[in-house]
């Protein structure tokens, strides 16, 4: 992480640290939400305050509840980070997995899985979540479940290419004609060059789980109420747009500004994971 920061530093990288700053903004209030605002400040009804205007007791107003925006969107950083975080998980493990053995074996089974693989990417991973979700009810562990499932195949694609390319490098090939098994083969020689891929592809990923789990909630897919997630805070108030602009504004620029700022991190990793892509030459 130092490394990353002081590449940032002397490269003039300034977009993609405002964007490690932002991203530890918010993780430090999703770790820390049960210090900043008590649960019931987040879900408990208050209709004397039902959509007050933003003050020195409300920041950012109150929404069609009287709930206060300000520790909504704190626990509803809290709900996002969790299921986004667990989804990419569980997928990255699992498409690492996959893509790592089709990559390394070549036979029939490696080969139907990952046409199974390619069924399954054909299709819209937001619809394929929607589908699983149908399966297995609205929630956050079903929301977590349908992201991570339907990114697998996404990472299995991705890193079944390098493994299949490394196993032939010469390292390898010496490795294996000195008795190695496959195991240390794989892990040992192949699966340590993945990490830079891992790492960018990682934090690219995050920002589209952020984006999917809030695009369901906003369908009344994700966890319900009156958990905050802000994919359904906006479609909670959405109704108040012209009368009540900020019960609607504070969840989407929140979600704006975090998808942004894990974008402009992932591709200030992806550069100094390859410098050359970005016509530094190592400087």
């Amino acid at each position: 992480m130092i490394a990353f920061l002081r590449f940032l530093l002397l490269t003039g990288r300034w977009f993609a640290l405002l964007g490690v700053g932002v991203i530890a903004l918010f993780l430090l209030a999703a770790v820390c939400a049960p210090l900043f605002f008590s649960w019931e400040e987040a879900t408990r009804v208050n209709l004397g305050d039902a959509l007050a205007a933003p003050s020195a007791a409300l920041p950012l107003g109150a929404d069609e509840m009287g709930r206060s925006m300000v520790a909504r969107l704190v626990w509803g950083a809290r709900v996002s980070l969790l299921v986004a975080g667990l989804s990419v998980g569980v997928a990255l493990i699992a498409g690492l997995v996959i893509g790592g053995l089709c990559g390394f074996y070549e036979n029939r089974l490696t080969f139907v899985t990952m046409r199974a693989m390619d069924a399954i990417i054909s299709f819209p991973r937001i619809l394929v979540a929607i589908m699983l979700i149908t399966i297995l009810g609205p929630g956050i562990v079903s929301l977590t479940l349908a992201i991570a499932i339907s990114s697998v195949p996404v990472f299995a694609r991705l890193f079944r290419g390098p493994v299949l390319s490394l196993k032939k490098r010469d390292y390898v090939v010496a490795a294996r004609s000195l008795g190695a098994g496959d195991g240390r083969l794989l892990f040992r020689h192949v699966m340590p060059n993945l990490t830079a891929l891992i790492v960018v592809q990682g934090s690219i990923s995050l920002a589209e789980a952020v984006l999917i789990a809030s695009g369901l909630s906003f369908l009344g897919l994700g966890p319900q109420p009156p958990v905050p997630e802000w994919g359904a805070m906006i479609a909670q108030s959405r109704s108040h747009l012209m009368s009540t602009p900020h019960v609607v504004l504070a969840p989407g620029i929140a979600l704006f500004v975090f998808v942004l700022a894990l974008n402009l991190v992932g591709d200030g990793l992806r550069d100094f994971s390859d410098p050359r892509a970005s016509g530094t030459g190592g400087r």
